[in-house]
């Protein structure tokens, strides 16, 4: 076990060593060592201090669970844990993609279209067969999955599929042909 005195005189090789076998005395030296770099690595990145602490938390816990497989470059942990971070704030990013919202005040809300402005829908859907309007109904309207309108009409889900793109492609065609004029 490391002495705490002589921590300071200590390289991330020893620090490393000593996590490897399971000191967690030695790791917590390592997070003291080398949090504050990391935080201000993943704020810098992602502009918002407490999704910088949350990478902060993953990027230490990812370290902890991996500490048999850590690479040390010039004789310090830093490297390692910044690409360990880096990962982690991209992850973070993706996450904050998938859930952006954007407030309802900045939606401009207009005017609702009125039956004769989607009376071209009407006409081109008036144009499919029953069979194609009932999955366009079913699919586009209801939200059923293929497999369940297959079920419904008694056909298969890739039969479903490449009648629901047909129709797509004729309501596509229809718009169009509608803005053309």
């Amino acid at each position: 076990m490391i002495n705490i005195d002589e921590l300071s005189a200590v390289a991330d090789i020893d620090f490393l060593l000593a996590c490897r076998d399971g000191d967690v005395d030695a790791f917590a030296e390592l997070y003291a060592r080398h949090a504050p770099t990391v935080l201000r690595f993943a704020w810098s990145r992602l502009g918002d201090r407490s999704l910088a602490e949350e990478v902060l938390q993953e990027t230490f816990t990812t370290a902890w669970a991996k500490r048999r497989r850590a690479s040390i470059v010039d004789l310090s942990l830093l490297p390692w844990l910044l690409a360990i971070c880096y990962n982690h704030i991209r992850n973070q990013v993706r996450r904050r993609e998938r859930t952006r919202t954007v407030p309802l005040d900045e939606v401009t809300v207009g005017a609702a279209p009125s039956s004769s402005d989607l009376a071209w829908i009407e006409e081109t859907l008036g144009e499919l067969s029953e069979t194609d309007r009932r999955i366009v109904e079913l699919c586009l309207i209801d939200g059923f999955s293929y497999r369940e309108v297959a079920d419904r009409v008694d056909s298969t889900p890739a039969a479903v599929g490449k009648r629901l793109q047909r129709a797509r492609l004729r309501l596509r065609a229809s718009l169009n042909a509608g803005d053309s004029e």
